[in-house]
């Protein structure tokens, strides 16, 4: 549940800023409405923002732009110059290999290198759009908010003028619902060549792991990703959780809908690889289930 917030804003228009807007599809009248959202974008920000913090306290290689929340990733040989150190490289594997090794965040999130031979790494977490729960959509809305900033007394206004701007910002409140899925497969290991495909190109894999993991639980904890946070901080207050952790690909079913703990259920009865449900309320105080879940993902023979 969140409230009162302006977490991802699109476009100003004149002294109007618009709230981001996605369509959604009410699943039993197939009505479509034009509701608030964060985009996936901005949340995974937020994640490789910590992922970089928490790396740096555990000694693990951060690149200098990651460490600044800049994600540019290896784009380009000037970014891989400036903020890997790297000049020299004998192929894509072995570039690959250096920029895995100099750079947890580009590691776990993925990066294009896109010169001459372009190089692709996929991210190993994945996030969507946060948007209403179906059981609000029909009540969610957005609205403007009249704001004025003033500079009467000051020797900046014009003779004349009423020393004042007025603009408009939009907000919403709305019950939300994400999914962030992990899969610390390819972690520390190759994947752009058919060839080298999950050899090792790490010597600390599983700490890279265990960063992610506790990246991802401070993530949940404080709620820190979004925008216009300084004068727009939400009042936020998490209604559920359903955490699995799993030895082999095990998604939550969505949880657009509030039975999806249940379906989670369900399918756990169908489909198992050593999968465990952690659920928040049920199974204890929020914190509390998100720190066993997590530990439960630490200690996992599989990493």
């Amino acid at each position: 549940m969140v409230n009162v917030e302006a977490l991802n804003m699109t476009e100003s228009v004149g002294n109007y800023v618009k709230r981001r807007r996605v369509p959604v599809i009410m699943p039993d009248t197939y009505t479509v409405y034009f509701v608030p959202a964060i985009s996936g974008e901005s949340i995974a920000h937020g994640y490789q923002q910590i992922l970089a913090e928490v790396a740096v306290n555990n000694n693990l290689n951060v690149c200098d732009l990651c460490k600044q929340g800049i994600f540019l990733k290896s784009t380009n040989n000037k970014v891989l110059e400036y903020a890997l150190k790297i000049t020299t490289f004998s192929n894509v594997d072995d570039l690959e290999t250096q920029i895995v090794n100099k750079c947890i965040v580009e590691d776990v999130g993925g990066f294009l290198y896109a010169e001459k031979e372009n190089l692709k790494r996929t991210s190993s977490f994945y996030i969507g759009y946060m948007i209403p729960v179906k059981e609000a959509l029909e009540g969610t809305v957005i609205e403007p908010q009249l704001q004025t900033r003033y500079a009467l007394g000051t020797p900046f206004v014009k003779k004349g003028t009423l020393g004042q701007m007025i603009y408009y910002v939009e907000i919403s409140s709305s019950s939300y619902v994400f999914s962030f899925d992990f899969d610390s497969k390819f972690v520390g290991k190759a994947t752009f060549s058919t060839e080298k495909v999950g050899t090792p190109l790490v010597n600390d894999r599983k700490q890279r792991v265990i960063v992610a993991l506790q990246a991802l639980k401070k993530f949940l904890i404080e709620f820190m990703f979004g925008a216009k946070k300084t004068r727009y901080l939400p009042v936020v207050d998490w209604e559920s959780l359903v955490i699995a952790v799993s030895d082999d690909v095990w998604t939550v079913p969505s949880s657009f809908t509030k039975n999806y703990i249940e379906r989670a259920e369900q399918k756990l009865k169908a489909v198992n690889y050593n999968t465990k449900l952690f659920v928040y309320p049920r199974d204890g105080g929020f914190e509390e289930v998100i720190n066993r879940a997590i530990a439960e993902a630490s200690n996992r023979t599989s990493l």
